[in-house]
């Protein structure tokens, strides 16, 4: 994991620009290299007392693969949401459980967060497949009309990990 660069806007297009990749996001896919130009400044001026998002880089390649993020956070309550992209030709390659690992410690250690939840869609099995790999448990949902996406309404799945209770290796 690093902090995005502002070169990165090719790579992120890749993740954003890929309606497939996008079909279980909270957002619509970006329609153009320059909308995801201008998403970029989001990404390079986060502020880590509320989010921040960080890109998932290949050590070997230095590719960028993926972005991973916390955001919506509640200082008093100590809580805080987690989300997750890759590429999907780098799904299933163990690069988001590292990177997963990594900002759980942070998120933790560092950061003194209590609770930690990740939206879910119901169909998203692989996504919910790395929630439990990280440590969290199915809470509840369906919560309804969560998310507008594409004109439509979608249902979440809420997956939560609480501190101390985490099953991450270390």
């Amino acid at each position: 994991m690093r902090p995005f660069r502002a070169s990165d806007d090719a790579a992120l297009h890749l993740l954003y620009g890929d309606a497939d990749n996008l079909r279980y996001w909270g957002t619509d896919p970006s329609p153009s290299a320059q909308r995801t130009q201008k998403m970029m400044s989001w990404h390079l001026g986060y502020r880590p007392r509320n989010y921040v998002l960080w890109a998932v880089e290949e050590i070997k390649s230095r590719r960028l693969i993926g972005m991973i993020n916390y955001h919506r956070r509640d200082l008093r309550e100590k809580r805080v949401d987690m989300g997750w992209l890759i590429l999907p030709e780098m799904q299933g390659k163990g690069y988001m459980t590292e990177a997963g690992q990594a900002l759980l410690r942070h998120l933790i250690d560092d950061l003194g967060v209590h609770k930690i939840e990740a939206l879910i869609r119901k169909e998203n099995k692989p996504s919910a497949a790395l929630a439990r790999r990280l440590g969290f448990r199915l809470e509840g949902g369906p919560i309804r009309d969560r998310w507008l996406v594409g004109g439509q309404w979608h249902s979440v799945m809420l997956y939560g990990l609480i501190a101390g209770e985490e099953r991450v290796s270390r």
